[in-house]
């Protein structure tokens, strides 16, 4: 409901009047009543001026439709709202996860099994190309054109995702 500002006053008037017969019987002068008014004059055009621009900012509830809302929190709530994206990993690929570069993050979870374990053991764990091929048991040539091959392919991946 609303701030009836001709109701209120007229309340606030009588509530004055009264105030100021009080304050005269107490021997209080005019001067001084009339800046206790203007005073609280002041706080009641603050509060009217507070109650008139402000607006209840409220989520709709979860079961309820958007026109409950408040029409400053629907105009809103894309600039308040904030997406996270979760990309689940396969556990040995946890590493993964910590990226923050989320073509790069997108670019890592496309890759075939096989080349996540490989640049995992190079990247990640440290092998070196040598020790990669003996557990694949497979030529240094091999592993080195593969870790090359995966390396252009997340190049490219991250430049295109950015273009």
């Amino acid at each position: 409901m609303s701030f009836n500002k001709g109701y209120e006053l007229k309340k606030f008037e009588a509530h004055w009047e009264k105030l100021r017969i009080e304050y005269a019987a107490a021997g209080m002068t005019k001067e001084a009543i009339q800046k206790m008014y203007d005073y609280d004059r002041q706080q009641f055009n603050s509060e009217r001026t507070f109650i008139e621009r402000t607006q209840e900012f409220t989520a709709p509830a979860y079961e309820s439709s958007e026109e409950e809302a408040s029409p400053l929190m629907l105009r809103y709530q894309d600039a308040i709202t904030v997406t996270d994206t979760y990309h689940e990993t396969k556990s040995r690929f946890a590493w993964i996860g910590e990226i923050e570069n989320e073509q790069l993050l997108t670019a890592l979870e496309t890759l075939k099994t096989e080349d996540l374990e490989i640049i995992t053991m190079y990247a990640y764990e440290g092998y070196d190309i040598t020790e990669i091929s003996k557990v694949y048991g497979v030529s240094r040539p091999t592993i080195s054109i593969k870790i090359k091959r995966i390396t252009k392919f997340l190049k490219n991946f991250n430049f295109n995702a950015t273009n």
